[in-house]
């Protein structure tokens, strides 16, 4: 009987929350009840297999949409008004610039190119990345990339990757420094934050309307059709990975990326949450993400948590890993490790220099290599010579 009135609670919290959007909304009743719906125990334990092509594909119990025929409508009404607001950039910009501008044939041409996959998750994959700290460089060419990848607003100053800044000493992470604006340094570590794609997710828990779910092969995804923004998971994530889109999210025609997921980088709706999605319009199709292909030193290592042979298992067999707030009890599957060579980072003494483990010895008489004494004297005399020459 408690069970029976904690389920009716939790619906009537779940339409109350709905009820406070419903009033200002001309919303379907069905459509209402079919977002309210419970998850059952067994729907948790169990996903909808299909076989495609001869491939395994698994739906996960938790989306709202069970067969792929449903994700084939939604992705051709997303990519409908993909190319509509698309070409409303273009119009734009061909006004300004002239029909014949490069600009605006290239604007056209991304809007054309639009097309929004729907590609399934693989039976037996489940996705996770690795960062080595001591390869991190702060660089944040990561972040720059996942906003061109996700079609990630652009005036808004949404990021879903931020690198924190702390001191290699104390590894505290309240001292953090998310604006600096010079790196690397060998007293500091850089630790790229993000979705941490956690095997028992908190924010799902608590969405009221069933828009944002963990898929079969690990992915939290969040379907912008179906999110009220109420924030809920916003506040729920122990690691600050959601934002939510408090404008029309604005993404020009000429930075568009036409390769889209319908559950991924698909330009979201006004005040609905975004996050990052281990850019699945790429890894679904065998790529990686854009943090792991950009990265200059190779910091970052993405592959499937279940194959013993990959890049992930290897990392953490041979190098161990932990996870950021394992008290959380959210399982993340993005790890972090200390790899066992360090990205030469700057001196803090001489910036200019990236030589972090100080001066070489200095040479044999007649032997090559640099003619640096600790000081770097000699050769500060060596220019002063060379200046008196001239």
């Amino acid at each position: 009987m408690v069970e029976k009135g904690g389920k009716i609670r939790r619906n009537l919290l779940k339409g109350i929350a709905v009820t406070g959007i419903a009033g200002m909304m001309v919303l379907d009743r069905n459509k209402v009840k079919d977002m309210l719906k419970p998850i059952t125990k067994e729907d948790l334990e169990d996903g909808y297999i299909y076989t495609i092509n001869g491939v395994e594909y698994v739906i996960s119990a938790e989306s709202p949409y069970k067969t792929p025929e449903e994700l084939q409508r939604l992705a051709k009404e997303k990519e409908a008004d993909a190319k509509r607001r698309c070409m409303e950039s273009a119009k734009e910009i061909c006004k300004r610039l002239g029909e014949n501008s490069p600009e605006c044939k290239l604007a056209k041409k991304h809007c054309q190119e639009i097309k929004v996959k729907w590609t399934l998750a693989r039976k037996g994959v489940r996705w996770a990345m690795a960062l080595d700290l001591n390869r991190c460089i702060g660089c944040r060419r990561c972040a720059y990339a996942c906003v061109q990848e996700n079609n990630i607003d652009r005036t808004q100053g949404i990021e879903w990757i931020k690198v924190l800044n702390i001191s290699r000493e104390e590894l505290e992470l309240i001292a953090t420094d998310l604006k600096y604006t010079d790196a690397p340094y060998k007293e500091r570590v850089y630790i790229p934050l993000a979705c941490n794609q956690c095997e028992y997710p908190p924010c799902t828990m608590v969405c009221p309307v069933r828009a944002t779910w963990k898929e079969a092969d690990g992915i939290i995804v969040i379907d912008s059709y179906r999110c009220i923004g109420c924030r809920y998971c916003i506040t729920a994530c122990p690691y600050g990975a959601r934002h939510l889109n408090w404008k029309p999210v604005i993404v020009d025609a000429l930075t568009l990326n036409p390769n889209m997921h319908v559950l991924g980088n698909v330009p979201r709706e006004v005040h609905t949450v975004e996050k990052c999605i281990f850019c699945i319009q790429r890894t679904r199709d065998g790529g990686t993400t854009a943090c792991v292909e950009i990265c200059p030193v190779g910091a970052r290592a993405f592959g499937n948590l279940h194959d013993p042979e990959g890049p992930i298992m290897r990392i953490i067999e041979e190098y161990g890993a932990f996870v950021l707030k394992p008290n959380a009890g959210t399982k993340p599957r993005f790890f972090y490790y200390f790899g066992p060579a360090r990205t030469p980072p700057k001196d803090a003494v001489n910036p200019k220099s990236s030589n972090w483990i100080g001066n070489p010895p200095r040479p044999e008489e007649g032997a090559p290599g640099p003619n640096v004494l600790p000081g770097g004297e000699e050769s500060f005399n060596e220019e002063k010579k060379s200046d008196k020459g001239m």
